[in-house]
């Protein structure tokens, strides 16, 4: 029989205690991070990936380089194909919202949260509903009955697929006949203009994108989506769960998501990873700068968040009449 020379049985048993030492501390990164914006630089989404990657650097986070990279184009479809494309592979990460659902629901999107991996959620933001100053309309409430009167008496304005749905929950819980509902489709720069020049009676959107109008009297909020009034200027602006209409409750949120087919471990790293980012005094700021809210959510979680919120969208998308056949 052979024997082992000592010095290559030593080297054996050192490796063996150096691989066991490092799958003991889990997984980390081992080249450069791609963080996916699923939008142009400048829109919403791109912020949020830039000021995560920014925090990343900055807490020092990562042991890699990372960037943020804008795959925008079919509303997220570039975006979430490309990511489903990387299947297995930790170094892709992506921003996320409510489309990667509605888009789904409506045929415009190949993939939805079941093909990829949700890691977290870190921030929420609601829409508010917006009317002119002099409007009759005094709240939501108003709204709503008006619209039960005569389902066509008032155009509406909306912007994306998450307004649509924002606002086809509101007529869904009160029981409105939605086909005589006129409801218009404009970029998000444009709902201003056509507000304030009677061109449509009521619009609804981010609250960010309404706040010096509101701030300087020229329009009035009647009603917000959030589960709890907003702070500051739009603090006295009921929710619709207070105005009688729970089923009405509807965020936008931005999540993290990784390609399909990654470990335990290297889900539980970038939990972690997101986690510090979403609870640390400078996001919880830039969101609170976009009337948003900064909070955290494991990877569990966010998924059956997701899947929750998945079917509620089709029941109004259903109601609406634009899911895909």
């Amino acid at each position: 029989m052979r024997i082992m020379p000592a010095s290559r049985l030593f080297f054996l048993l050192w490796s063996f205690l150096l691989a066991h030492a490092a799958a003991a501390q889990g997984w980390t990164p081992q080249r450069h991070v791609e963080l996916i914006a699923p939008n142009a630089p400048g829109g919403a989404m791109d912020s949020t990936a830039r000021i995560v990657q920014r925090l990343w650097q900055e807490m020092k986070l990562l042991p890699v380089s990372s960037a943020v990279v804008n795959r925008s184009g079919g509303e997220h479809a570039l975006a979430y194909t490309y990511l489903s494309q990387r299947s297995g592979d930790p170094h892709y990460l992506s921003l996320a919202s409510p489309v990667l659902l509605g888009n789904h629901l409506a045929g415009r999107l190949a993939v939805t949260y079941t093909d990829l991996t949700p890691i977290a959620t870190i921030m929420t933001e609601a829409y508010v509903v917006v009317v002119r100053a002099d409007s009759p309309l005094k709240s939501g409430r108003d709204l709503v009955e008006a619209l039960k009167a005569r389902p066509d008496a008032l155009t509406i304005s909306v912007s994306t697929i998450l307004t649509r749905i924002a606002n086809g929950l509101v007529l869904q819980s009160a029981g409105i006949d939605v086909k005589p509902v006129k409801v218009v489709v404009f970029e998000a720069g444009r709902h201003v203009p056509a507000l304030l020049g009677g061109h449509v009676d009521v619009t609804l959107g981010a609250a960010v994108q309404f706040l010096p109008q509101i701030e300087s009297g020229g329009l009035r909020a009647i009603a917000v989506t959030a589960p709890k009034r907003l702070k500051g200027a739009l603090s006295a602006v009921p929710t619709w769960a207070e105005l009688g209409h729970p089923a009405a409750t509807y965020e936008t949120w931005r999540a993290i998501l990784a390609p399909k087919g990654i470990t335990p471990a290297q889900i539980a790293y970038w939990e972690e990873v997101m986690r510090k980012v979403a609870t640390s005094e400078e996001f919880r700021a830039s969101a609170e700068r976009a009337q948003g809210e900064a909070l955290y959510r494991n990877a569990a979680d966010t998924r059956k968040h997701m899947e929750a919120e998945y079917e509620q969208a089709r029941s109004v998308m259903a109601y609406l009449g634009f899911t895909k056949p």
